[in-house]
């Protein structure tokens, strides 16, 4: 609302409250649940030139029937107060409610003169009552009353017509759903004033509630930008911003002093505490937005502790936007975020509340706002070239970012799959611009030399899973350089047919080493990645067919190593694998046939008993796991897959034939 309104509205309820003539009617201000009404009207009445009269400010909140309304709005007549916020029940009430009796055992057996205490406390009722009827009565959450609306229809009107008091209703009226309602507005309420939020005021308001302090001092500074921020989220509830307020002040007060002195740092850390505070923490959103601080995380990769990308995608055109991406373009944020500190950081302290100094700090030193530019390597730099500033003539810094790209190479520095792409699309890039030179056998080979004498003999499987991207959402939160061009596409080509061949070397000769010693330190991890289990593990080989290039005796002594729970479920965790891919069992099962051989060899040389039982049964595991799999898997072989080769001929002959 601008302030000429709210003015307006001053205005009138001055003229209104003070007027020498009774209006005989109340007046309604309304609103949504946050928006602030009450801090309004609060700060309207505590002018101090608004009004002589004595204000009574009561809550419809937890007040739960008629007759504690009437003791609350007495025990406030009766104080001395000019202006009081009501909360409790006090001498007057207790006389109404019967808890102070008059006479025989009550406050005043034994008085001297039972007369007079009677006639002195009937006297205070006669000033309370009397108090009231020329008093200003705010009565406030109007939607809560729990009581039916008539009955205090009946109480307030008796002060306003039979009395001189004036009346204002502080309410939420999109929450009354009640049928006598509109009677009530109809026979009371003779005004109407809307309000809605007042971002600015309300900021100020909370703002000067907190004691001075550094952080204090920091969010001053940026009122506006978290006003603006209020605006695009859309909401009306600054109840939520006083929350956030705190939040945020918990935040700042935890950050070094250095870290404060940035201030592209504290503006990234401000507009992030207040979209996941208000979007994730508090699900301002809604039911069909909901949002929680786990939902952070994107669907894949949210393992990574050192994650601090927040972005949302839609995987295709015509599907409707997710929670996530509506948050996102709500703040105007294309390209995501590129978070302060990790992701798990930021979900730990919306859950919590609480803020750890060193772990946040030690994370806010490496937030990009931290390492600027100058911590970029070269080609991250030279990714940016065009928003560099050359106006001093000199090009010392770009001829040095590109000798040090010259050397990375040379050094054989770059091992990296996604940042050996970055690489190649900027000199790429550089080339066509003609701001570089090509070298003898030109770039495009180079790059191919490079991969096939640095890159791949440096993979691991988990940089082997970097070349199977797509390489289309870019990495670091950049895209590629010249990503749909021929040259770039050619060396792309080359990084992943070379990475599977390292692959299917890798599986013929080195995973059942990593296998086996996977199973030895690290049970879950092991099975995770070949069936999907516990949150472990990549399912690396989860549809294709590896145990069979491991050692039988081998892995039969890396099990039998197990704890007995673990060496006794192993098996079990099989069946989705083979129920999955049937196919596998093909290869896999005389595998395990063989396991199980090996399992009865071991169980002949066992001299206890008990132990020779847990180990047949074990091999009762492998028999339940394999036995019916297999049969089927080579019925099938034997007469699925023929007929269906027959009816693909079938259909090839009769096309050919109409030919």
């Amino acid at each position: 609302m601008h302030d000429a309104a709210r003015n307006q509205i001053r205005r009138f309820l001055s003229d209104w409250v003070n007027s020498p003539d009774n209006p005989k009617f109340a007046v309604m201000l309304e609103g949504r649940w946050g928006c602030g009404k009450t801090h309004f009207i609060q700060q309207v009445v505590s002018e101090p030139n608004f009004t002589r009269r004595k204000t009574i400010y009561l809550s419809l909140f937890g007040i739960s029937n008629l007759q504690d309304f009437e003791r609350q709005l007495f025990y406030a007549g009766s104080s001395n107060a000019i202006r009081i916020m009501h909360q409790g029940v006090g001498f007057a009430s207790s006389l109404f409610s019967g808890a102070i009796s008059i006479g025989s055992g009550g406050m005043f057996s034994g008085s001297a003169d039972i007369g007079k205490a009677v006639e002195s406390t009937l006297g205070q009722v006669t000033k309370a009552a009397d108090a009231i009827n020329e008093a200003l009565v705010i009565i406030d959450d109007l939607e809560r009353c729990s009581f039916d609306q008539s009955e205090l229809l009946g109480v307030l009107n008796r002060h306003i017509e039979h009395g001189n008091s004036r009346v204002i209703l502080v309410a939420n009226t999109q929450r009354i759903d009640n049928d006598r309602f509109a009677e009530f507005r109809e026979k009371v309420i003779g005004q109407t004033f809307e309000i809605p939020p007042d971002p600015k005021g309300a900021v100020d308001a909370f703002i000067a509630e907190m004691s001075e302090s550094a952080a204090t001092t920091l969010i001053v500074s940026r009122a506006e930008g978290i006003q603006e921020l209020y605006r695009l989220s859309g909401f009306n509830n600054l109840r939520a911003v006083r929350q956030f307020f705190w939040f945020l002040a918990g935040m700042l007060e935890a950050t070094d002093q250095k870290l404060q002195e940035n201030e592209k740092l504290i503006d990234s850390l401000i507009t992030q505490a207040f979209i996941f505070f208000m979007e994730f923490k508090l699900n301002l959103g809604g039911p069909e937005n909901s949002l929680t601080p786990i939902d952070l995380l994107p669907e894949f990769g949210g393992d990574d502790p050192e994650l601090r990308s927040f972005f949302a995608f839609k995987m295709k055109e015509d599907t409707p936007d997710t929670p996530k991406l509506k948050v996102l373009k709500k703040y105007n944020i294309i390209n995501g975020i590129q978070t302060a500190i990790t992701i798990h950081q930021w979900i730990d302290i919306l859950n919590i509340g609480t803020v750890d100094a060193d772990r946040f700090n030690a994370e806010l030193a490496g937030a990009p706002e931290v390492n600027g530019p100058d911590s970029w390597p070269s080609w991250k730099r030279l990714w940016h070239i065009w928003s560099w500033d050359f106006s001093d003539g000199s090009a010392t810094e770009f001829n040095a970012d590109i000798d040090d790209i010259r050397k990375g190479i040379e050094e054989g520095r770059y091992k990296n799959p996604h940042v050996v792409m970055h690489v190649v699309g900027v000199t790429l890039m550089l080339l066509d611009e003609e701001l570089i030179e090509d070298i003898e056998g030109g770039w495009v080979h180079r790059f191919k030399l490079y991969i096939d004498e640095i890159v791949i003999p440096a993979l691991d499987l988990d940089s082997f899973d970097a070349t199977r991207w797509s390489f289309d959402s870019g990495y670091d939160n950049l895209g590629y350089a010249r990503r749909e061009k021929s040259d770039f596409i050619e060396v792309l080509d080359h990084l992943k047919q070379s990475a599977r061949d390292w692959y299917s070397h890798y599986k013929a000769e080195a995973v059942a080493g990593h296998l086996i010693e996977t199973l030895k330190s690290d049970y879950f991890a092991f099975l995770g990645d070949l069936v999907i289990v516990n949150g472990k593990g990549d399912q690396r080989f989860l549809k294709e067919p590896i145990l069979q290039t491991i050692d039988v005796d081998d892995f039969v002594n890396a099990w039998l190593s197990l704890g007995r729970q673990e060496e006794h479920l192993l098996t079990r965790y099989f069946d989705e694998r083979y129920d999955q891919v049937p196919d596998l069992i093909l290869t896999e099962g005389p595998w395990w046939q063989g396991v199980a051989n090996a399992v009865l060899i071991k169980i002949d040389d066992e001299p206890a008993m008990p132990r020779k039982a847990q180990l047949q049964g074990l091999v009762g595991g492998i028999e339940r796991l394999i036995d019916d799999r297999l049969e089927k898997a080579r019925l099938r072989s034997l007469f699925v897959e023929p007929i269906c080769k027959m009816e693909i001929d079938l259909s090839w002959t009769l096309s050919t034939s109409r030919s």
